[in-house]
């Protein structure tokens, strides 16, 4: 059954009212990381605060192309509601009298809609705070500025060293303006600095609850893409953009903390690493199952030409302490808010993904990992790639998958996940995911990347 509060209603009507909004966007995120939705104007706007705007329910059935695939229930026939978060409404920045909202899925009948991976993540969060849990985290997001040459042909805005001094002039004079634009989306940034790729620069956003840390993914995305434009940039996130230069991770932060207390359950003062027992299980359980889960957090044929080994990309399943070429790290704390700063990040992720799936992929691992108390093998200090084959086996080191088409297949046959995600999300994301790598079967390196680079 559809609910929205009586406060919140009246919030979102007084926002309205306040910044004189005409136009309303309702937004969603499909299986490819790409946000879409409809907008309705405000005279028109009614009850659709609460009964949402219908929308085709093939929509969760379409690739990155709209190539519609054959799955039951994802064809032209029959409608989904698009029922808005009232908690999310925010303006569209630079655009005058234009708010935007993310969105749940329902059917007609008012039932939640199962293929939607908002509200998979809803119920993932739950599950946590049954437990006594909150989670907080947050995405960290490389990008690479183009710019035209004379030749109208795309090429990196510089290619000035990582953190190099003389590069963050290729972002200062527009900074304002994006911490401006993303302060009226709801994010608050952290970090800036250029970044170790051709015209590459990363902006970190501070953590949050991991539902606001995902739409606020969607929207950091927008933000840069749109202050870009203005100055005559093309921006992407595309997980390896140019072949001849270091690929985008979307890395991921999050901790776990307590509702009773408000302590960090991540945090442990006498272990080496800081790292608590019910952390060590959640990396378990991550690792355990972190070939299926790179098929929700590495979801595209562009993704697993970055995630190779050398390539700062994560490309073996492990962890350790700062190991950045770990597929999960545990990040050293801070002097002075040791506890607070505790957290897990996985860097086997990438900005091509639907951040709610990416989300939910990861705590349901860890969730496993905590409820059965899988404890991962010792942490690893060295680059994996620079150890041989035997001392890989001994450390319980493993290759993450070559391939999407690899990646789907872990998916698809981790029984833990078959019980835990809902049938038809699962069926019709791997269907998608193949008509993916279908697509781009044969196609030259150069070109994929290419293609990659337009779409995210």
């Amino acid at each position: 059954m559809v609910e929205q509060s009586a406060e919140d209603i009246a919030g979102a009507q007084a926002f309205i009212a306040a910044n004189n909004i005409k136009l309303l966007e309702f937004v969603y995120v499909d299986y490819n990381g790409i946000a879409r939705g409809k907008t309705i104007t405000v005279k028109k706007l009614g009850s659709h605060l609460i009964s949402g705007i219908g929308i085709t329910r093939a929509m969760f059935g379409m690739n990155s192309h709209d190539q519609l695939q054959n799955i039951v229930g994802m064809t032209a026939v029959g409608e989904v509601r698009l029922i808005p978060d009232l908690k999310t409404l925010a303006l569209v920045p630079g655009v005058k009298q234009i708010a935007t909202l993310m969105c749940n899925h329902y059917d007609t009948a008012q039932s939640l809609y199962e293929a939607d991976p908002r509200l998979l993540l809803q119920n993932v969060l739950e599950k946590y705070a049954d437990m006594g849990l909150k989670t907080i985290g947050t995405y960290e997001n490389e990008f690479i500025y183009f710019k035209e040459n004379e030749e109208k042909k795309l090429e990196p805005v510089d290619a000035h060293p990582c953190f190099s001094i003389e590069a963050t002039g290729t972002f200062y004079h527009m900074l304002p303006e994006v911490l401006e634009a993303l302060e009226e989306s709801g994010i608050d940034a952290e970090q800036y600095y250029p970044e170790a790729g051709f015209g590459q620069h990363e902006l970190s956003m501070e953590p949050t609850d991991l539902l606001s840390a995902a739409d606020n993914e969607i929207r950091f995305k927008r933000v840069i893409k749109d202050v870009a434009k203005k100055h005559d940039l093309f921006t992407t996130f595309a997980p390896k953009p140019l072949l001849a230069t270091e690929g985008n991770g979307g890395h991921i932060h999050f901790s776990l903390w307590k509702i009773e207390d408000d302590s960090n359950a991540l945090y442990d003062e006498s272990d080496e690493m800081k790292l608590s027992i019910l952390g060590k299980y959640f990396v378990g359980g991550l690792l355990k199952h972190i070939k299926a889960v790179v098929a929700l957090t590495c979801p595209t044929v562009n993704s697993y030409q970055r995630l190779q080994p050398g390539e700062w990309s994560s490309a073996y399943a492990t962890y350790g302490q700062d190991n950045r070429e770990a597929a999960v790290r545990i990040p050293s704390t801070f002097w002075g808010n040791q506890e607070s700063s505790m957290n897990i990040e996985l860097k086997a992720s990438d900005a091509s993904a639907n951040p709610y799936l990416a989300i939910a992929g990861i705590l349901l691992a860890g969730l496993d990992g905590i409820k059965n108390k899988i404890l991962p093998n010792q942490p690893v200090d060295v680059d994996p790639a620079e150890l041989s084959v035997e001392e890989r086996e001994k450390f319980g080191v493993k290759k993450l998958p070559n391939s999407l088409d690899e990646a789907i297949e872990e998916l698809a046959a981790d029984e833990y996940f078959k019980k835990v995600l809902p049938a038809k999300l699962l069926e019709a994301y791997c269907k998608v995911k193949k008509s993916e790598v279908k697509f781009y079967d044969g196609m030259q390196q150069e070109k994929i990347a290419e293609l990659h680079r337009l779409i995210y």
